[in-house]
This record gives C-alpha cells, sequence and structure tokens, in this order.
C-alpha cells in the first residue's frame, strides 16, 4: 500500500504534465478572455502573455493583446500586436481590419487599402471590409466608388456602424445634407450609446438649421458618459454659442453636482466664467472652491495661476504660503515651494528663491523642478559648471523635460561646447517635435555660428510638421532675408497670407520682396496694411521706413522712424536704422552718433557694432572698422558672428594672416559653418597659394561643398581644385556652378578662364578673361587675370 500511495501522486503529476503545454496555453487564453468579459484588461493582458511565453507564434493572443492596447489608447502597441497576428496568420481577417483602420487613421491610405482588399479576397461580402474601402476611397475623393461599397456593406448588414457613417459623410460632401442626417438617425437608432454617432449627428442638424435636436444629442452623450467632461465642455460651449449663459452654467455646475469630488468639473466651470464673465468672476468662484475643500490642493494651484494673470502677486504669495504652511513638506508643500521660488527668481530675488529651492532638495534631492530652476539662477550668474550637474540629475530623473535640455544647450553653449549643446537641444527637439523652442535656440547657435543654411534647414523641418507657427515663420524669414533668398520668401509671404490672412507676418514679408523687386510704392501700400494689423510691431514700420528711403523720400522716412521712437525711444532696430537713414543721406556723423548710441544702450547686441564698422567700411577707414569690430567681440564674449565679419574686414584691409586667425578661431568651436569655410578656403588659396600647406587645409574645408546646390560654395571648391592641381575637376565644378546662374559674375569668370588656360582650351580661357578684366568689377586675382590674358596673346602671337 505504501508503494501505491508512493507511485499515484507520482503518476498524477505526470499526466498533468503530459496533458502538457497546448492545454495550458489555452486554459491561460480562456482565462484572459473571461477577464475582458468581466472588464480587468490589466489581468486578462497577463494571461495573453502567459500564452505567447508557451508559444510566441500564438496569432490569436497578439490580436487580443492589440485590443487590449486599442482600448487604452496605445496605438502604437496595438498596430504592433495587429501587425504579429497578421504575420503570424495571414488570412485572420479581424486582424487585417484593426490594422486597415489604425493605418486608415494614420492617413496611409494604400497600406489600409491593402488590408481591405485582402479581407475581401477571403470574403467578397464582408462589411467591415467593404466600409474601410470606402472610406479610402471617399479620403481619396471617388466619392462614387465609396457609395457602392457602403451600399454594399448596407446590403449585408443593414445596420453596419462604419457603412452608414460613411455613405452619411458621402452625402454631406455632396451637399445632400438631410439625407445624410437621415441616415446618422438611422445609425443612433441601431447603435445607441455610440459616441461618435451622436456626434456627427448633433453637427449635422446644427447643418440643416435645427439647433434643439443638436442639443438633445449632445445632452444625451452626458447622460451616456457621465464621467466624461469633455461631453459637458462641448454641451456647455455649445449652449453659449446659442447665447444660452444660463442653460450652459447650469450643465457645468450639474456635471459637479454629479462628480462632487471630482476638481476638474470645478475648473472646467472656472474656465468658462473666466472667459465669459472675466478673470475676477472667475477668481470669486474659485475662491469659494478652495473655501469649501481646503485640502484640494489643485484648486489652490488653480487660484495661484489665475491670481497671477490678474497681477495679484501678493494674493499669488499668500496661496503658496497656504499651501507650504497646510502641506509642510509634502507633494503639494514641495510644489508650492518650487512656484514660490520661481516668483522670486522672475523677481530678480535669486538669494530668497536659493533658499527655498534649498528647502525642496533637502526633502527630495531628485526634484526636477527644484534642480532645473536652480540651473537656470547659475546660468543667469554666468555659472555653467554650477548648472550642468543640477541639469544632468534633472535629466537622469526625467529624460524628457526639454526644460532641462534646453538650458543644458545653454550652459554648454557658454562654455563654447557647440557640439554637446546642438545635441542637447537635438534631444529636446525629438522629445517635443511640435514645439518651436528648441529648433529656434538651435537656429540661433547655427546663425552665432555662420551657418545660415543650417538654421534656414532647422526652421523648415519645423514648418513641414507645423506650418502655421507665425515664430517660426517670421524666424525663417529673417533668415531668408538674410541669406538673399527672395524666392523662398516670397513663398513663405504667400503660404502665410493664404493660411493667415489676418496676420500681419504674410503683408511683412511680401512688402519686402516687392520692396526687393523695385516695387517700391506696391511694397508702401502691402507695409502700410501690416502696420494696421498691428501698429507696434517694429518690423513693418522700419521696412516702410527703407521704402521711404529707396524711393528718395528721405523725409518720410525720416519722419516715420522718428514717430515710432517718440514711443519706443530705446528700440535698437529703429535707432539703427535712423542710423541708416543718415548715412544714406551723407550724414555720416550724426549716423555715426547714432549706432554709438546703440552701441552705449546695448553693449552686448552685436549689430550696432556691425553697422559702424560697415559705416566706416563706406568712409574708407578700413581701421576703424577694424578696431570697432574687436571692441564689439570683447564686449560680446567673442560672438562668432562678429569675429566672422572682423575676418572679413581684416581680408579687405589686406591683413591676410589676421583674417585667416579670424575665421579658423570661428570654425573652431563652429565646424559646420559653411560661409566662414568658404571664406577661409577662398583667402588661402588666393593669399598663400604658392603653400601646399594651406592649398591643403584649403581642400580640407571645402570637401563638404561637393553636394551643395550653392554657386558660391561650388565656385569656391572648383577654385581651391584648381590650386590643388585638379583642372579636370576644377572644370567640372564650376561648370556646375555656372549653369545654376543667368549671369556670371566677374570672379568665376577669370576662375573658369584659369582653367581654361591650363587646359590648353585657349580660346574659351582668352574670351572668359577677356569678360572678367573688361567689366569694370575688382575682385581678387585681377592682376593674374591681366597677366594669364597677356601671356595668351603673346602665345597666340608667336603661334601665328
Amino acid at each position: 500500500m505504501k508503494i501505491f500511495l508512493r507511485i499515484g501522486p507520482l503518476l498524477g503529476l505526470c499526466l498533468l504534465v503530459a496533458c502538457g503545454s497546448e492545454d495550458r496555453q489555452q486554459a491561460y487564453f480562456d482565462r484572459g478572455l473571461e477577464l475582458l468579459e468581466e472588464g480587468d484588461p490589466v489581468k486578462a493582458r497577463l494571461e495573453f502573455k502567459n500564452v505567447l511565453q508557451i508559444d510566441p507564434k500564438h496569432p490569436q493572443a497578439w490580436f487580443q493583446l492589440a485590443q487590449i492596447e486599442a482600448g487604452q489608447q496605445n496605438w502604437s502597441a496595438a498596430f504592433g500586436g495587429y501587425n504579429k497576428a497578421v504575420e503570424l496568420k495571414p488570412d485572420y481577417a479581424d486582424a487585417h481590419l484593426k490594422r486597415g483602420q489604425l493605418l486608415f487613421d494614420a492617413g496611409q491610405l494604400q497600406d489600409a487599402l491593402a488590408d481591405a482588399e485582402a479581407v475581401l479576397a477571403l470574403a467578397p461580402k464582408d462589411p467591415d471590409a467593404l466600409a474601410l474601402r470606402g472610406a479610402v476611397r471617399a479620403k481619396e475623393g471617388d466619392l462614387d466608388a465609396a457609395t457602392l461599397d457602403a451600399q454594399a456593406a448596407l446590403e449585408v448588414d443593414p445596420s453596419h456602424r462604419n457603412a452608414l457613417l460613411l455613405l452619411a459623410e458621402v452625402r454631406r460632401a455632396e451637399n445632400a445634407t438631410e439625407e445624410a442626417v437621415k441616415l446618422l438617425e438611422r445609425a443612433v437608432e441601431a447603435h445607441p450609446d455610440d459616441v461618435q454617432l451622436r456626434l456627427s449627428l448633433a453637427a449635422g442638424y446644427q447643418l440643416v438649421g435645427d439647433p434643439s435636436k443638436a442639443r438633445e444629442q449632445l445632452e444625451t452623450l452626458t447622460r451616456i458618459e457621465p464621467s466624461q467632461l469633455v461631453h459637458t465642455a462641448r454641451l456647455a460651449a455649445f449652449l453659449t454659442q446659442q447665447g444660452d449663459q444660463q442653460a450652459a452654467e447650469q450643465a457645468l455646475r450639474g456635471a459637479i453636482a454629479a462628480n462632487p469630488d471630482e476638481v476638474q468639473p470645478k475648473l472646467l466651470l472656472v474656465e468658462w466664467t473666466v472667459k465669459e464673465k472675466g478673470a475676477e468672476a472667475g477668481l470669486g468662484i474659485l475662491d469659494g472652491f478652495v473655501a469649501e475643500a481646503p485640502d484640494e490642493y489643485d484648486l489652490r494651484f488653480a487660484l495661484a495661476e489665475l491670481a497671477a494673470s490678474l497681477g495679484q502677486r501678493d494674493k499669488v504669495e499668500a496661496v503658496y504660503r497656504a499651501i507650504i504652511e497646510r502641506d509642510g513638506t509634502g507633494t503639494a508643500g514641495l510644489k508650492a515651494r518650487n512656484r514660490l521660488a520661481a516668483l522670486r527668481f522672475a523677481q530678480q530675488q535669486t538669494d530668497e528663491a536659493l533658499v527655498l529651492l534649498g528647502e525642496v532638495l533637502e526633502e527630495d534631492a531628485r526634484d526636477v523642478d527644484a534642480l532645473t530652476l536652480r540651473a537656470a539662477i547659475a546660468l543667469t550668474r554666468e555659472k555653467p559648471d554650477e548648472a550642468i550637474p543640477d541639469l544632468r540629475d534633472a535629466l537622469q530623473n526625467d529624460p524628457e523635460s526639454t526644460r532641462a535640455l534646453r538650458l543644458l544647450a545653454r550652459a554648454h553653449e557658454m562654455r563654447d561646447e557647440i557640439t554637446l549643446a546642438q545635441d542637447a537641444l537635438q534631444k529636446a527637439i525629438d522629445v517635443a517635435p511640435a514645439e518651436p523652442a528648441a529648433y529656434l535656440e538651435m537656429a540661433q547657435i547655427l546663425v552665432r555660428s555662420g551657418d545660415m543654411a543650417g538654421a534656414s534647414r532647422i526652421l523648415e523641418g519645423f514648418l513641414e510638421k507645423v506650418p502655421d507657427d507665425t515664430q517660426v515663420q517670421s524666424a525663417l524669414a529673417k533668415l531668408q532675408l538674410s541669406q538673399q533668398d527672395w524666392e523662398a520668401m516670397a513663398q513663405t509671404a504667400e503660404s502665410i497670407l493664404k493660411r493667415r490672412p489676418d496676420h500681419p507676418l504674410g503683408y511683412y514679408l511680401k512688402g519686402l520682396v516687392l520692396q526687393r523687386e523695385g516695387q517700391l510704392s506696391e511694397s508702401v501700400d502691402v507695409l502700410k496694411v501690416a502696420i494696421e494689423k498691428r501698429s507696434d510691431a517694429v518690423e513693418p514700420m522700419l521696412a516702410l521706413a527703407r521704402s521711404y528711403l529707396l524711393l528718395g523720400q528721405v523725409e518720410d522716412a525720416e519722419a516715420s522712424i522718428t514717430a515710432y521712437l517718440s514711443q519706443h525711444p530705446a528700440n535698437a532696430a529703429a535707432l539703427n536704422l535712423l542710423g541708416e537713414i543718415y548715412a544714406s543721406s551723407g550724414r555720416f556723423d550724426e549716423a555715426a552718433a547714432q549706432f554709438a548710441q546703440v552701441i552705449s544702450l546695448y553693449p552686448k547686441t552685436p549689430s550696432a557694432y556691425t553697422r559702424m564698422a560697415d559705416l566706416s567700411v563706406r568712409t574708407g577707414d578700413l581701421d576703424k572698422a577694424v578696431s570697432t569690430l574687436r571692441t564689439g567681440i570683447n564686449e560680446t564674449d567673442r560672438n562668432a558672428f562678429l569675429v566672422f565679419r572682423l575676418g572679413i574686414a581684416l581680408q579687405d584691409a589686406g591683413r591676410y594672416d589676421e583674417a585667416i586667425a579670424a575665421y579658423e578661431e570661428v570654425l573652431k568651436s563652429n565646424p559646420e559653418a559653411d560661409a566662414v569655410a568658404n571664406n577661409l578656403a577662398m583667402l588661402l588659396a588666393n593669399a598663400r597659394k604658392d603653400d601646399p600647406v594651406s592649398l591643403s587645409r584649403a581642400m580640407d574645408l571645402v570637401q563638404g561643398f561637393a553636394g551643395s546646390e550653392q554657386w558660391v560654395l561650388l565656385d569656391t571648391l572648383g577654385w581651391v581644385q584648381f590650386r590643388n592641381g585638379d583642372a579636370e575637376g576644377a572644370l567640372s565644378t564650376l561648370e556646375k556652378a555656372v549653369s545654376q546662374l543667368e549671369s556670371v559674375p566677374a570672379e568665376m569668370q577669370f576662375h573658369l578662364g584659369m582653367v581654361y588656360a591650363s587646359l590648353g582650351r585657349d580660346d574659351e580661357a582668352k574670351a572668359m578673361l577677356t569678360a572678367a578684366v573688361d567689366s569694370g568689377s575688382t575682385f581678387p586675382g585681377l592682376d593674374e587675370a591681366r597677366a594669364t590674358l597677356g601671356a595668351l596673346s603673346s602665345r597666340a602671337a608667336t603661334a601665328g
């Protein structure tokens, strides 16, 4: 008996194991389905993952996991699950349909169509697949084909939800609105709890002029999903639009009564009140809510924000102090300290701010807000070495903090670690690709390094994602202006005028383009429209003054600027332009005094130094231009753009060694600056043409120009190739550059002529060199062009 008692359990265990993995995975799968029916997707997910641990190629488990992710709006994970299910089971119709719908929602119409067609190949009358194919066809503008698909689906299932919605949308697109409404009514009757259908029906009722029925649908939604505040907000907005403020307020208060312990309904009422009755009224309501629920800290923080919007600093501080007193070092108390520290920082009371931040970090050394703000304070004190450790700690705790990443970039830039600064900003862009701040800061770094083209590419990349952002459009337009890219600016102007005809930026840019094209009177008219749309905008006012100046209406130009300065006496741009007006009319002493005033007001700003230097160049005093730029460089902590301009001024003065040193300084911290590399390479090729080391350095500088479409860069590359003995390569490069131009500049004619001469193509060489010399232009190599032309003539005479 003992033997049998010992063998029995072992035999039972073996039988249990023998029942094997298939039975266990089926048990897990069935249990997952049961949990889904019970409304517990979290536990169901674990059961389906158990299935996949046993059999990673179980398509149904992948499908169910995808369904759970879709239910939680984790669309990427859901797509991955459906995709895996289809991969494992190519005839899995449900997975095809779900994946196809996600693809359709993402705008990948052809891929969505492929999924629909895959199902229809298996089941030609599948209504879900027909509706999906019809939706794709409707999106592509083929309404007739979409109608046929919807009708075919309805023949199979007269109450098919997607087919009815599709057919209604087609009818609405065909302006058969009443028929669309009838279809939606039919769909709602068949699917009474479907939120999207009722929203579509409400919109339809509005289109046919029946607001009472639209209201009825919106009210029904608040009953179907009473916890979804979006329905209440939508109803309140509709009632407000209809002029029934009382009913809108009642709807909002009804949501509060239905959810008395929830904060959001109360904040929704406050937001509506602020919008409809003013901030003071909203503040009164919020005060009441705080009194009723003193431990609901979200209400107190909202109260502080609203008081701040009204400029009530004492009240803001009192609210934060009350939170700190009530919550101590709890979560809300620490948050209040951070907010109060930010307030102190804004008031330039940084020592008090640091005390508050110290209290936070003593309690929680990982607090991201406190670390980030302490770093920001360090940067205002020009202490990047103190800021960087705090920012690294903050990013370790929150790698996606764009504020910390942008501050880290600023800290690295302060230490001349430009590559590290760009890396930090790129991470910020990757984290928040639709936020403009990091793009603008990246563009600023590139501009300061002289890489205007790179800055433009960064801003254009943002506008591909968010085309209506006027701040970035304006920055791009300024870059296009600095690069003299008038065709691109014209396109930018038209795009803004089309999208935002109410915004002054489009008119301003169009005015600049007209100004460039010599249509000065037209530019004046357009710029006046920009000023009408925003009277305090300085750029259109400055552009208008320039148009007056170009028209010879100096008095009008000066009057417009002095009028603006009477209202904004310290505006640097206007002060600079007044200096330009003085210079244009030959009043050089007044111009110099004007630029000196700007420098005294804004000693850290590069623009006035460049204008003063340009004025000195214009009056023939190159030494003073160099001196002015050196002063500006020292005052601005060696601003890269001013160092670049110094290089140009030194080159113009024939001080080539100093110019080379200036260019090399810029490139050391900004190796991607093509404009600087271009100037340096050309200078080396001309001034040190007999020095192999210098020519090798020039060749290194221009290697990246080979794929460029800018003729200036190609001309430099070709000339450097020629100086390095590669005449054939130079010819190919220069001919590519010439093909981009209608009129070839004299310097490029000289370069091409020299290449032709070295290749023995004397007639072409003489033609090019003669054109260069006879152009009247002064360019580096003019004497060499004359000498070569003389040698060619002598050679021709000897040969004759």
